[in-house]
């Protein structure tokens, strides 16, 4: 595909921070001073103008950690948690309350809540807060790591609300091609700025639901793209005056693209006309094993008239 609400998902880069209050009957002197101080240097790092990321999640996730995340699929791994957390605006004035901490030997849980501002870009800041529960495992070598966490914004999903339907009574069989795209699905895979740019992750949440008026369907993209965080919206159409579908996508950092689409047995395709440092240039995405449990997506790009280059391609899943 070619592309977390930011209030509801900012909760996930503080469950290892808060999880790492002292106070837990059961636990030694020695494991309540390792947690604090796992929680008193993630907290310095949150907080600092700008936050490293990656130096967060070794310190406060295991290698195979897994967070369960509001409004979207469980994110594991640790690679995968540090690039949910780098498309999150920046973060200031973190701060946690332990509600209820507790351990046994080598397993310590948390039940807190949380409060912080962020700064979306080009936006006023906006407050957050809400509450968690994860647990945390000390390893071999000692160390104390967040092994699972599950989290809730106390806030209400922001933004514009799309008023959403079903497929028409009357909807031809051309228009209802497009349930094909309708639900929530998980976009992961590689993706390069450009051609000759090194590949970075792409890790997206896609959620498509068929407009009010039953004809159309809407698509909301959000998450990160090549390292950088990454929204778009998407509506799909169908002229039968023209015979022809089209997609008109909204992106970040700005700019609207209009493609043509070609809808196949178990396969899309879009085509569109864009510019690529300065130059005009054709983009395809291909969308491929279509299917309600998910497929296989893959971008190309042609410049100048050039031959098709992949410059991102990957895999996308049904979500709950």
């Amino acid at each position: 595909m070619k592309r977390l609400p930011t209030l509801v998902v900012i909760g996930i880069v503080f469950t290892a921070s808060v999880g790492c209050q002292p106070g837990a009957t059961g636990l030694s002197d020695q494991d309540r001073t390792a947690i604090r101080k796992v929680v008193d240097d993630s907290i310095t790092i949150m907080n600092a103008p700008k936050t490293d990321f990656a130096a967060y999640t070794k310190l406060c996730y295991a290698e195979d950690a897994t967070v369960l995340t509001s409004n979207a699929p469980a994110v594991q791994g640790r690679a995968a948690i540090q690039a949910t957390l780098e498309s999150f605006p920046p973060i200031s004035d973190f701060k946690t309350d332990i509600l209820d901490l507790d351990g046994r030997g080598d397993l310590a849980y948390v039940r807190a809540s949380y409060s912080m501002t962020f700064a979306p870009p080009g936006g006023p800041t906006v407050p957050g807060k809400g509450k968690y529960v994860e647990v945390w495992k000390k390893g071999a070598d000692g160390a104390w790591k967040v092994i699972s966490g599950s989290w809730t914004s106390d806030l209400p999903v922001p933004g514009i609300r799309v008023p959403t339907g079903a497929p028409a009574a009357g909807a031809s069989a051309e228009v209802k091609k497009l349930s094909d795209i309708v639900g929530r699905w998980q976009i992961d895979g590689t993706v390069k700025a450009a051609p000759n740019s090194p590949a970075g992750p792409a890790a997206l949440i896609l959620d498509c639901q068929w407009f009010a008026t039953g004809t159309e369907v809407v698509c909301a993209y959000r998450g990160s793209w090549a390292g950088q965080p990454y929204q778009e919206v998407d509506v799909y159409s169908y002229d039968a005056r023209t015979k022809t579908y089209s997609d008109y996508a909204v992106a970040n950092p700005g700019g609207v693209t209009t493609s043509k689409l070609t809808i196949q047995p178990g396969t899309w395709i879009h085509q569109s006309d864009v510019l690529v440092q300065g130059k005009p240039a054709k983009a395809r995405l291909t969308l491929t094993d279509v299917s309600s449990a998910g497929g296989s997506w893959k971008n190309e790009m042609s410049i100048a008239g050039g031959p098709w280059t992949v410059v991102a391609e990957g895999k996308y899943t049904a979500a709950t």
